[in-house]
């Protein structure tokens, strides 16, 4: 059975630098053995999350978000770099969800208009590892002199996307099994954080 991957394009601008760095990760996964998913912020918005509002965790596209990070057993989770943060837009994708990225495994990329990107690939590991996911140790981060128009050019920089495609096609089915095995153990200690979700469906 095929890995499935779910690469979360985390920008809400058009013609953007990230939509190439995406397609040079989903084409590794790919020769990597994913199935992969893609969610786009750009053609598929999330209205902003509302805790107040019953309605709108009924809304097709809030059960639509759910439904693939629930079914992914990894993600590449790629984002632009506001403010040394992730993009807003990114934020509110993970505010949506919590018990479908625990157990899972993720890689974290990000486009930068002349920074790092340290910042922006911390907060998006941060959110990650707060939903009790594993996050690959290794990133990688393109700047503007990395690109040709918006193509990433880059030899250096596309290999490190690359990297961190494969590792999370390999890694992801094994932190995945390893959780779901512990979490089956019961709620006691030994089980570690899965014990915590002892019962718990997303």
């Amino acid at each position: 059975m095929s890995v499935k991957v779910l690469v979360v394009q985390g920008t809400t601008a058009h013609s953007s630098r990230l939509a190439s760095v995406a397609a040079i990760a989903i084409d590794a996964a790919e020769r990597t053995g994913a199935e992969v998913r893609v969610w786009d912020l750009v053609d598929t918005p999330l209205p902003v999350m509302s805790l107040t509002d019953p309605r709108q965790r009924r809304l097709p596209e809030v059960l639509q978000v759910r439904e693939a990070a629930a079914t992914a057993d990894g993600f590449i989770i790629i984002t632009p770099e506001y403010h040394g943060n992730m993009s807003g837009a990114l934020k509110n994708w993970f505010d949506f969800l919590y018990l479908e990225l625990a157990g899972k495994f993720a890689g974290v990329l990000a486009v930068t208009g002349g920074g790092g990107g340290d910042m922006s690939i911390t907060s998006v590991k941060n959110s990650f590892n707060w939903c009790h996911g594993f996050t690959l140790p290794f990133h990688a981060a393109a700047r503007p002199d990395d690109f040709d128009g918006n193509q990433l050019i880059n030899t250096r920089v596309i290999e490190r996307v690359r990297r961190v495609s494969s590792d999370v096609v390999r890694y992801a089915p094994l932190i995945r099994r390893t959780f779901e095995s512990a979490r089956a153990d019961g709620e006691g200690w030994k089980a570690g954080v899965a014990g915590m979700h002892k019962g718990k469906d997303s």
